[in-house]
């Protein structure tokens, strides 16, 4: 055993004997920030050893760190105590809460009739004369829906007691009653849950007036085993157990935004009788405990595309048990319910324009919509825009630096919660190639181009040529950041490309362009339009978490599921690994235009 003093925590942890920081941080819960899942690819988590004797550094330390292994920095997942050690973790430690937006203000979801998911009557109930025969299950049988009824129900009826007559409520869907409870309460509440990769966004509704009560998002605790869904993918692989413990993460953390929003609303969480979850394809597998390992492999299936209805007692989510939680269907093993969600909150698939609808989240998916026809496809863009592969690149929290002005020889940013900066998210990064693109800074290549009047903006050591974007602290972005981002903006322009080759349309015949997610809500177009993202004359509108809005309007409405179902059949998937002309695309994709 080695004993580890954790600073600024003043935390003394215990590891075990070749055991590396991160796993031993990773143990006790202690969030460092990672993205590659702790094989050192990434270099964010950052720690700088004080005090103590530790393993010599590896080539990906001296490949991210540099100089800095002089000053006592190292990589968490590659540094090995050899005996005590004194460390701090501040230059990584993950407290800093991610932008989360709620959905779009669509006017309110209410129950309506049998288009209700879950419906729910307050009912009095006479006991029978002494000289009839029958039961308590079948005098309430004759007053609803004859339906079946659960254990947790019976159980609720059970506690109807001695009076003769009683007022209680009664909640039920299409498989069965699954809450009876006395005395009835005052508000029948619901949760749509978004569950993406990074974050995970929650909204508490009043399912009876239709109201949103509270919102809020946390970072998925599934992080810690990587950034996107096949780092997640590769630990299952590796470890089966993991299964378990990916499941557990994000069972956790809606259940923490649980708790965060019945106490903005004051509101207890067993009266939430209603869930709605969308996700990737893979998110949602992992949601259900179900193994995504079919969809790492070719031919990418999944285990289930159709919506899946199921209680709440069988996840061990914190509101009532008997809760009826329904996770979206989706179309294919990487284009999953979040899509279908947003393209049914806002009804893309009736388009009259032909528009192209962009989810960039960690993952990068795109529907084209042209007289009547859907198509679609996934691309992996969205990991090098929250931090992966870019030296200062960082998910949009605090400090970091979301948009920026380029002016004749002069540079302005701004930064989330306008605080000093500490990096630069996805946002900021497009806006910084766009400028230095609209500026001639950047070739069509992606190389450095010196100008005069940006002369003191640029540096080079040992090499590595670097346009400075703060100097106090020190932010920069090298040419190997802009290779990385080229290679996820190549993959999503290539993607666009493969849909419109597909519809038998061109680049120019895109109309309008619908950017959703918190990532995708917050592009200026001008800059997408600079990198080639947008067409030069297509209309572009945010339209904010569309898939958080597709849930709300989930929890309220039968008819929306439906044709959110039939949409789901629809959709012209299109798995660009299985495309000759992928490759050529991608290559001319990572051209910026001129």
């Amino acid at each position: 055993m080695v004993r580890i003093k954790v600073l600024p925590l003043g935390k003394t942890l215990e590891g075990e004997e070749g055991e590396n920081l991160f796993l031993l941080f990773q143990r006790k819960n202690i969030p460092l920030e990672s993205y590659c899942g702790g094989v050192g690819s990434c270099g964010k988590c950052v720690v700088r050893i004080v005090q103590g004797e530790v393993s010599p550094p590896t080539p990906q330390e001296v490949r991210h760190l540099r100089e800095r292994i002089g000053e006592g920095f190292r990589l968490a997942c590659q540094v090995v105590p050899l005996g005590d050690v004194v460390c701090d973790v501040s230059a990584s430690f993950e407290d800093t809460k991610p932008l989360v937006l709620g959905s779009p203000e669509e006017g309110n979801e209410t129950f309506s009739g049998d288009d209700a998911p879950v419906r729910r009557s307050i009912l009095g109930l006479r006991k029978p004369p002494l000289h009839s025969p029958t039961s308590l299950k079948e005098e309430l049988e004759r007053m609803i829906a004859p339906v079946s009824f659960e254990r947790m129900a019976l159980f609720g009826l059970s506690l109807l007691g001695e009076k003769d007559e009683e007022t209680f409520e009664v909640l039920w869907d299409e498989r069965a009653v699954f809450a009876v409870r006395t005395p009835p309460k005052e508000t029948v509440l619901g949760l749509a849950f978004d569950l993406g990769t990074t974050t995970v966004a929650c909204e508490l509704l009043d399912l009876a007036s239709g109201r949103v009560l509270a919102w809020d998002g946390a970072l998925n605790r599934q992080a810690r085993f990587g950034a996107d869904v096949i780092s997640r993918l590769r630990a299952v692989q590796e470890r089966f157990e993991n299964l378990e413990a990916l499941q557990k993460d994000v069972v956790e953390t809606m259940n923490a935004l649980v708790g965060a929003v019945c106490q903005q609303a004051h509101s207890d969480p067993q009266e939430v009788v209603a869930v709605t979850v969308c996700g990737n394809t893979i998110m949602e597998h992992l949601f259900l405990g179900l193994s995504p390992l079919s969809i790492g492999v070719v031919p990418f299936v999944p285990v289930l595309r159709e919506g899946y209805v199921l209680r709440a007692g069988e996840l061990a989510l914190s509101v009532h048990p008997g809760a009826q939680v329904y996770v979206f269907p989706a179309v294919a093993g990487y284009v999953g319910g979040d899509v279908l969600a947003g393209l049914g909150a806002f009804r893309v698939h009736e388009a009259k324009r032909t528009t192209l609808y962009i989810d960039i989240g960690t993952n990068g998916e795109m529907v084209l919509v042209h007289r009547g026809e859907v198509f679609a496809c996934g691309t992996a863009a969205g990991p090098a825009f929250e931090g992966v592969g870019v030296r200062f690149g960082m998910r949009a929290s605090l400090g970091a630096i979301h948009a920026l002005r380029f002016e004749q020889g002069r540079l302005s940013f701004s930064t989330i919660g306008g605080v000093p900066p500490r990096g630069i998210c996805g946002t900021g990064l497009l806006d910084l190639m766009a400028g230095l693109l609209a500026f001639g800074l950047l070739s069509s290549t992606g190389r450095f181009r010196k100008q005069a009047e940006w002369t003191s903006f640029f540096e080079e050591e040992r090499g590595e040529r670097r346009f400075i974007v703060s100097r106090d602290p020190l932010i920069f972005i090298t040419e190997k950041d802009i290779e990385n981002l080229q290679l996820a903006l190549g993959a999503m322009k290539a993607g666009r490309d493969i849909l419109l080759k597909e519809a038998r349309l061109k680049k120019e015949d895109i109309e309008e362009v619908i950017l959703a997610g918190a990532f995708g809500s917050f592009i200026k177009p001008e800059s997408a339009r600079m990198l080639g993202l947008i067409p030069q004359k297509a209309l572009a509108r945010s339209v904010g978490n569309a898939a958080l809005l597709g849930a709300r309007k989930a929890l309220v409405s039968l008819r929306f599921r439906d044709e959110v179902e039939r949409l789901a059949r629809r959709v012209h998937y299109i798995e660009l690994s299985a495309r000759r002309d992928f490759e050529d695309a991608f290559c001319d994709a990572l051209l910026f235009e001129s």
